[in-house]
């Protein structure tokens, strides 16, 4: 059985695959990065996914599945993430996926040759002597000889959606692929996101198929924009930084990059979308205008909603950092965060349920019952032969709405009340 990958542990390239999108637009990226000395701190939602990714390497290793490993927990690079019904979920779909497709394979041809899968598969981009260490590490590559397909999948934990049509993170995935698998016959590389918890239009599994010749032609282009991002490092220590952040800057994918709180560039975007200016007494003033309310302004300005807010969070997660680090920002100071009591271990807890049975206190006043699985579980339990009798006694009820892109949901739009209201008259 192979030993699952440590993600927590593992490094990234200088020029990653996760970072193309952003290092092709922004040329200037990985030169402002450089100066960045702090330590990089692991988020909430990234150790989220790490634990994820880890989770579904030990479903492949051990052939399980996700639910069976509820209730424990994975180690990231920073934390301690339990697994819950939601994570061994989004695994599942992952790992179902990638079963699914051997299995597709293997139907069609039974003779052979098999498909080989590999999990976890690192890659490098060296050996194009590229002026960066460039690489990544493919979720699962499958090489179906057959098919003479090269396919990478992708997990992606997140909520945000992400495409998979020109997704420059999947053609770096795809190219690693090649590289790192010589001598396969490959004519087409199909590359795959398997995104659960985002619902799309596409679905939650979404795909881009092409052929070698279009992913060779698309390499020249990504050795361009390799070298003029070596440019713009170059560059940086001669010009001056506010002509070398016009030059080669350009804020629009930004999520992730360890700038992202201090870009100059990205705080102007910001500052722009938002239509703030200071005032003499260098107070913020937010425009406000009747033309501002019609459908269109709205539209237009939820469309910068998200990189506002993304602009924020990563404002306040770089102060934070620099507190961290013995920046004295006026007005405000670091504060402990206020903590949920527990006991300090097994023993005392035991000792807690002794002192209350001593006590005469009824086990439901220190005992919590066992919790009853969910119906998607328990209709797993059952099998394919029982799991009707759980028909009628569950619900997915939805409270309230949401207000998001048409062409990002497969959810049908709620009709307006006035429209509902004369219907009703009609009847």
């Amino acid at each position: 059985m192979t030993k699952p990958v440590d993600h927590g542990a593992r490094d990234h390239a200088t020029w990653s695959a996760s970072s193309t999108a952003r290092n092709w637009l922004c040329l200037g990226a990985i030169a402002l990065n450089t100066r960045i000395t702090t330590p990089e701190k692991e988020s909430e939602a990234s150790a989220w996914g790490t634990a994820c990714h880890q989770l579904s390497e030990k479903c492949f290793a051990a052939g399980r599945d996700a639910d069976e490993f509820i209730g424990t927990t994975e180690r990231t690079k920073q934390r301690s993430v339990e697994v819950d019904e939601e994570m061994a979920e989004t695994a599942q779909v992952y790992v179902d996926y990638v079963r699914g497709r051997v299995a597709e394979y293997n139907a069609e041809f039974p003779e052979g040759p098999a498909p080989i899968v590999v999990h976890e598969q690192y890659f490098s981009l060296n050996d194009l002597k590229t002026p960066f260490d460039a690489g990544g590490t493919g979720d699962t590559v499958i090489h179906f000889p057959r098919w003479r397909s090269l396919e990478v999948v992708d997990l992606k934990g997140g909520r945000g959606v992400v495409e998979a049509a020109d997704n420059k993170q999947l053609r770096t995935y795809g190219l690693g692929a090649v590289l790192a698998n010589p001598g396969r016959d490959v004519e087409d590389i199909k590359v795959t996101i398997v995104q659960p918890r985002a619902p799309h239009k596409d679905g939650r599994v979404r795909s881009e198929t092409f052929h070698i010749g279009d992913l060779i032609d698309w390499t020249t282009e990504l050795l361009q924009r390799m070298a003029l991002s070596k440019q713009a490092q170059d560059e940086i220590s001669e010009l001056p930084f506010a002509a070398w952040t016009a030059k080669w800057l350009t804020p629009g994918s930004c999520k992730f990059c360890r700038s992202e709180g201090s870009c100059p560039a990205l705080e102007q975007r910001a500052l722009d979308a938002a239509q703030v200016w200071f005032d003499d007494l260098d107070r913020p003033q937010i425009s406000n205008s009747p033309t501002n309310d019609t459908p269109e302004a709205l539209s237009k300005t939820l469309d910068l909603l998200d990189m506002i807010q993304d602009w924020i969070n990563a404002r306040r997660a770089f102060a934070h950092q620099q507190s961290e680090a013995g920046v004295d920002i006026p007005n405000y100071v670091r504060v402990p965060k206020v903590g949920r009591e527990k006991f300090i271990d097994d023993e005392a807890e035991a000792k807690a349920r002794s002192v209350c049975r001593d006590a005469g206190l009824p086990e439901s006043k220190y005992l919590n019952p066992a919790k009853t699985k969910t119906p998607k579980q328990i209709r797993k339990a059952l099998g394919k032969a029982k799991k009707s009798l759980l028909a009628g006694l569950s619900v997915t009820p939805s409270e309230g709405s949401d207000l998001v892109r048409a062409d990002k949901t497969t959810r049908e739009a709620i009709r307006p009340a006035a429209d509902r209201f004369f219907e009703e008259l009609k009847d």
